[in-house]
């Protein structure tokens, strides 16, 4: 897949099939956007494209920096999203800033000299909530008019419902801040997680014969509350079943803040020190709570493991 970074870069040759949208989590509506540009694709003989941003328009439109504490969390990295995306099946993606060029470009000058011009599209696919241009007057009857009037195939999505509930970005966040990692893995149509590099812990668990290993907590990231979880990890492409604790370790930590993923790792006795490892959180199980003592740590460490274990065999 290439991957176009910049709207000087952009100047596509043959004509595209392009999903256009923010695509905040890449959640199971968006796939639906996507998957009618591909088949779109395929069936005109285009290119398939999507075009995306690389930051948060909210957080660009109200100043917010990423270490704001009112700045929109992530649902899902930028690398993530690309690979997310790559696994699709695009051939372009055009992952750029929103920035103040295009923050206050006119919805007919968006449509003219991005979605007409510089990626040469055939064919548009967009959800039914989708908007573009200076104080978002471009509307998906908007595109539709555009669309039609330069000859353009246009796909406008309704809304995905999932029991009652219009899936959106915001819903997943409300999901993943209360915990419901069900929910918010069956919006998303794939589990919860964090990836990081592997750095030496406590090692609490390693005392008790489960391999143990800490990943720091993203600052971009959204975070669930804090707490144990059952979990899986992916350690060199491998699958494992686990614990994790998402918190400051009130127990044996005394820099509240200081927050950390710490894991235990069922079934497995290598070294992950160093390693790119992928946490997939699975089920919330309880808060995190400061005990009186190492020794009523380790017991609870214990019945944590024996309740995920027993999770994994209903």
């Amino acid at each position: 897949m290439e991957i176009i970074k910049s709207l000087d870069q952009l100047k596509i040759a043959q004509k595209t099939a392009v999903a256009l949208g923010n695509f905040d989590g890449i959640h199971i509506g968006h796939r639906e956007i996507f998957r009618a540009a591909l088949e779109a694709a395929e069936e005109r003989g285009l290119q398939s494209l999507c075009f995306t941003f690389s930051n948060h328009p909210f957080n660009f439109i109200l100043r917010r920096e990423d270490s704001d504490p009112d700045a929109v969390k992530l649902i899902c990295t930028e690398e993530e999203k690309i690979e997310l995306i790559e696994g699709m099946g695009f051939d372009i993606l055009v992952n750029v800033p929103f920035d103040e060029y295009i923050m206050t470009m006119q919805a007919h000058d968006f449509f003219e000299e991005i979605v007409k011009n510089k990626l040469n599209a055939g064919f548009v696919s967009v959800g039914f909530n989708y908007t573009y241009g200076a104080r978002a007057t471009g509307r998906p009857n908007t595109l539709r008019r555009e669309c039609e009037d330069a000859g353009m195939g246009v796909s406008v999505h309704d809304a995905v419902i999932v029991d009652g509930d219009v899936v959106s970005s915001t819903l997943i966040r409300e999901m993943i801040a209360t915990g419901n990692m069900e929910k918010t893995a069956q919006l998303l149509g794939r589990p919860y997680s964090f990836s990081g590099t592997v750095r030496h812990g406590k090692k609490l668990g390693s005392r008790m014969g489960i391999p143990t290993i800490n990943i720091p907590a993203p600052a971009r990231q959204m975070l669930p509350p804090n707490g144990v979880y059952f979990s899986r990890i992916h350690i060199d492409g491998k699958e494992y079943n686990s614990v994790s604790n998402i918190g400051h370790n009130p127990t044996v930590n005394d820099d509240s803040r200081i927050k950390t993923i710490e894991t235990n790792i069922f079934d497995y006795d290598d070294d992950a020190y160093g390693k790119e490892v992928t946490v997939c959180f699975d089920h919330f199980s309880r808060g995190e709570r400061k005990f009186r003592n190492k020794e009523e740590l380790f017991a609870q460490i214990a019945r944590d493991c024996e309740n995920a274990l027993n999770y994994r065999k209903k």
